[in-house]
């Protein structure tokens, strides 16, 4: 970044990645939205080896001779399998290994989670007195606002809102300011409207407000979190052809959480190579 705004500043232009010049190097998504992942990766895979809207009630070892080394119990069904990658939210994931690892499942349940919402906002331009030079903005949690934080998204990525208009995001709640999540639509959207109108000068209301509530979706990694996902790993490797994956281990972004998705596979594909 620091070289880009060298050579911006030596041809006389705007530095690469700010809010005025190109900003593709900075902040990167998908141009339907992040949905296109999942979806094309459902779209690879083998016909009739996706099921949605099933829930796990457990994992079972199955010892019969023969068999395969695990059982998969949902709602509705049971499922036969050779292995298992477990990518869930650590506590759904306790509950589901509680009965074949119980020491592992108490450990799981040891990471703490925090609930968040987003607020999505459209604005017409004409109504936001602020430059939004910029690609949003952090709260002091000492302002004890409704919001932590906030986006503006249609100039953070292209296509985001059609012309003459503006989507701001607001976050609200975390482990901080648990009691902001747990507002009502109505009171979550006066109090951050009443945010920004002091910060970004915005009086006018939205033509459209978007709230989406993420309870228990922040891994928190308290201090001693690198111990306790160390004996996560030694409590896994006790069990054969099973493998963690996910956001509560070791990084909370999409390229962590691909990541830490890749490594398990490749763990597994090499268990299920030496039988």
């Amino acid at each position: 970044m620091a070289a880009a705004r060298r050579r911006a500043a030596a041809i006389g232009g705007a530095a690469e990645g700010s809010a005025a010049g190109p900003r593709y190097s900075l902040f990167i998504s998908l141009d339907q939205g992040l949905s296109v992942l999942p979806e094309r990766l459902c779209e690879l895979l083998p016909a009739g080896a996706l099921r949605t809207r099933t829930m796990v009630e457990r994992i079972e070892r199955n010892d019969a001779a023969g068999g395969s080394r695990w059982i998969v119990q949902t709602l509705t069904e049971r499922i036969d399998t050779d292995a298992v990658c477990l990518a869930a939210p650590a506590h759904a994931g306790a509950r589901i290994v509680e009965s074949v690892a119980p020491e592992l499942a108490r450990s799981l349940n040891g990471i703490e989670y925090a609930s968040s919402a987003t607020v999505n906002l459209v604005y017409r331009r004409d109504d936001i007195a602020h430059a939004l030079d910029g690609f949003g903005f952090v709260v002091p949690a000492v302002e004890r606002r409704t919001l932590l934080a906030c986006t503006f998204s249609s100039v953070k990525y292209a296509g985001r809102a059609p012309a003459g208009k503006v989507v701001v995001r607001a976050f609200v709640g975390g482990a901080l300011f648990p009691e902001a999540y747990e507002m009502s639509d109505e009171r979550m959207t006066t109090g951050i409207r009443k945010d920004l109108a002091d910060l970004l000068g915005v009086h006018a209301a939205p033509t459209e407000v978007v709230i989406t509530r993420w309870p228990r979706s922040m891994p928190q990694y308290n201090v001693g979190h690198l111990e306790r996902v160390a004996h996560i790993d030694d409590e896994a490797t006790r069990l054969p052809c099973f493998a963690l994956a996910g956001a509560a281990f070791g990084g909370v972004g999409i390229p962590d959480s691909v990541r830490s998705g890749e490594a398990a596979a490749e763990r597994l594909v090499l268990a299920l190579a030496r039988g």
